[in-house]
């Protein structure tokens, strides 16, 4: 009869040992202790959405503005998980550190090349938004200037293949930028920008 003991009420040996296993997890208020039992997805997003609302505008202008073009995925999900301040600005001067070109030095020379790109952007890229906000001032702030820019402000004619129809159409004003080389994505690199609006 191994097995099938009874304990009291008609529960068995085992059910008697969850039960009792569950009572020595449960807190003082009989509800189960949250230190020991898995935490649902919905539970980790209040979570999150708990350690946004806890940062500074501070915090968030440096996360949404200063660097959204160059922080990895990986950085953003470690700087929403911090849970007070200290670690957010410990967080912000080792991800600069990590970036400094020449440590050794008081100046960082990458911090501060990234806040000019960002005026360049500003003053040179707006079109009715912030610079920094434009695709050419993404681009810029993240591969910095180009090594030659062609622009056509009012756009240009092009000439269609035949298997399309041939004959000419306009395009829409474009400008085109040319990189020699851009670290991890190659030589010769052309980022075409269209202002299919036509609003500059």
């Amino acid at each position: 009869m191994a097995g099938t003991l009874l304990g009291l009420g008609g529960i068995s040996a085992a059910q008697e040992k969850e039960k009792s296993d569950a009572d020595a997890q449960a807190s003082p208020d009989g509800q189960t202790d949250p230190l020991k039992r898995p935490v649902s997805q919905k539970q980790k997003k209040q979570n999150a959405k708990a350690l946004k609302a806890e940062l500074t505008d501070h915090d968030k202008k440096w996360l949404n503005q200063d660097v959204l073009w160059i922080i990895t995925d990986e950085e953003r999900k470690a700087f929403m998980l911090l849970s007070n301040e200290e670690e957010r600005e410990n967080f912000i001067e080792s991800f600069w550190q990590r970036r400094d070109p020449t440590p050794d030095t008081a100046e960082n020379e990458f911090k501060e090349e990234h806040y000019r790109r960002i005026a360049y952007a500003n003053e040179h890229f707006p079109a009715g938004i912030p610079g920094w906000k434009t695709d050419r001032g993404r681009i810029y702030i993240v591969f910095g200037p180009p090594d030659e820019i062609e622009s056509h402000p009012s756009g240009g004619t092009y000439e269609r293949p035949m298997e399309d129809g041939g004959g000419s159409t306009s395009t829409f004003p474009f400008e085109q930028w040319r990189y020699r080389y851009i670290e991890d994505i190659g030589q010769e690199v052309i980022i075409e920008f269209v202002d299919s609006c036509m609003c500059g």
